[in-house]
């Protein structure tokens, strides 16, 4: 134990310059080593420097000996990892369909997880001291912990959700959020657009749209109108990477931008591996404006100078939701900031991109207190999404006046209404329910178990009308599944 974290006092190349936070994380995950954290997650923000803090310390624990093998599940970032790796001092021996020969003895390994699945012979002969995750919320790195289970292990993530984080590691460390990365600007400001749609349409199935019924939904003639409209009314000129909900809806859309007179170009995983490469070489060089994709380009794609994303879908999926708009999130010369236009109305189910969230690691009783939004409006004078609580908009500076609950005279305030009089509680408006609580005919505590039992939604207006802080509406949210009350009659 003693030798695997000597590597961390080891002086940092010249070639890359750690910022201070980049610095205190490498010393926080050896502390969470030396406290017999064997398995612990690095959550980084998009654009937060991942790759760097994890290939410093590779490199450290190279230069003393120390075993590493570094897994990624795609064939972008097995490139983008590896070269990393090989720009700050290290000489990685890859592991991919086509290694053949492949050197057990290396202090350092890159490899493909399905590739290292699929040999077995190979998995027994390496005797990695370290492992390192990239993009560890992804399950398929689970038979790769199991296969190895005496290592040190750090996955790398942005959004740490799925079981098998609080099943397979003991600790996160989280040293900065995004909005602490655009202060002090490593990250850029935002812009964000929700186009108003209706999604009871949407059908799930393993907790997210299904496909079908998202291509049913997206795949009119009015959706495609509407959205290239909005798109040339907010963003023409700006280069634009667009998230697509299928390869069927990505070549569609990429057809209609053409049709508009828009330099688009599209990449699916049916597009093969030599013409995928010149498309994206085309797109950063800039003669590309627009590059749909459709689960190709969430994670591990640095482009600094996209300029707007677009997210032509609808998705129940927070990581989801976070990768797809960090792809526009990176610092570029001569960008000002990035723009979000939603045609999904997921700022409704996520929040804002750049909200604070804390991550843990910990069994979801109902719901993550992470995925659980800070609710949103849309700015009367300028059109961009900020939060709900919020007076001035953050894009153009209106001031918007705080909405009150109407008295309806002092009467009102001291009795009850007489049309509510026999009427069940299920029955009565949010309106009607704030009217009682404020005459104390009803409890607050009561209210609140009607006004969860009936969905966040109204949750969120209830407790907006009430002006509530966002303190008490996370914790109505945490317990909207006791929400039991009886429906007696006023």
């Amino acid at each position: 134990m003693g030798e695997f974290l000597l590597f961390l006092s080891v002086t940092p190349v010249p070639m890359i310059k750690l910022r201070e936070y980049q610095k205190s994380t490498i010393e926080t995950l050896k502390k969470g080593f030396s406290m017999s954290h064997r398995r612990q997650v690095l959550c980084l923000p998009t654009g937060a420097g991942k790759t760097v803090i994890f290939s410093e310390m590779v490199r450290r624990a190279t230069m003393k000996g120390t075993r590493c093998l570094v897994v990624t599940d795609r064939i972008e970032l097995f490139d983008q990892t590896f070269h990393a790796l090989g720009r700050i001092g290290n000489e990685p021996e890859m592991i991919r369909a086509e290694s053949k020969n492949v050197d057990v003895d290396a202090l350092l390994h890159v490899a493909m997880v399905e590739t290292l699945s699929r040999r077995k012979k190979l998995i027994s002969e390496l005797k990695p001291d370290l492992i390192v995750i990239d993009e560890a919320h992804k399950g398929n790195f689970t038979k790769i912990i199991e296969a190895f289970p005496d290592a040190y292990v750090i996955g790398a993530t942005a959004t740490p959700v799925g079981k098998h984080f609080y099943e397979y590691y003991t600790n996160i460390v989280q040293p900065i959020d995004i909005p602490d990365l655009q202060q002090l600007g490593f990250l850029s400001q935002v812009r964000a657009y929700q186009m108003q749609d209706k999604f009871d349409d949407l059908k799930t199935s393993r907790g997210d749209f299904t496909d079908e019924s998202l291509l049913l939904h997206f795949d009119r003639t009015n959706i495609y109108a509407g959205m290239i409209e909005k798109w040339k009314e907010k963003s023409l000129d700006r280069k634009t990477l667009v998230f697509n909900c299928n390869i069927e809806h990505a070549e569609k859309t990429h057809q209609k931008f053409l049709e508009a007179g828009i330099n688009s170009a599209v990449i699916t995983s049916n597009t093969e591996k030599h013409e995928r490469k010149r498309i994206l070489e085309a797109y950063r060089s800039g003669s590309i404006a627009v590059l749909n994709n459709c689960g190709i380009l969430t994670t591990g794609f640095d482009d600094p100078t996209i300029e707007t994303i677009v997210m032509n879908r609808a998705t129940k999926s927070l990581p989801l939701w976070l990768q797809c708009c960090g792809r526009g999130s990176r610092i570029s010369e001569g960008k000002e900031d990035f723009m979000i236009l939603d045609f999904g109305g997921n700022h409704d189910r996520h929040g804002l991109w750049n909200e604070p969230r804390e991550w843990k690691l910990e069994k979801p009783k109902r719901k993550r207190a992470a995925e659980m939004a800070a609710p949103v409006k849309e700015c009367k004078s300028c059109g961009a999404m900020m939060l709900l609580s919020a007076r001035e908009c953050p894009i153009c500076g209106h001031i918007h006046e705080v909405e009150k609950y109407e008295k309806k005279g002092v009467l009102v305030e001291v009795g009850m209404k007489s049309e509510l009089k026999g009427r069940r509680l299920s029955s009565l408006s949010i309106e009607e329910l704030i009217h009682l609580q404020r005459v104390k005919r009803l409890k607050a505590a009561l209210v609140w178990r009607v006004m969860r039992s009936r969905g966040e939604q109204e949750l969120k207006e209830y407790g907006f009308k009430m002006q509530y802080s966002q303190g008490w509406l996370w914790r109505q949210k945490k317990e909207i599944n006791n929400s039991k009350f009886v429906d007696y009659e006023i």
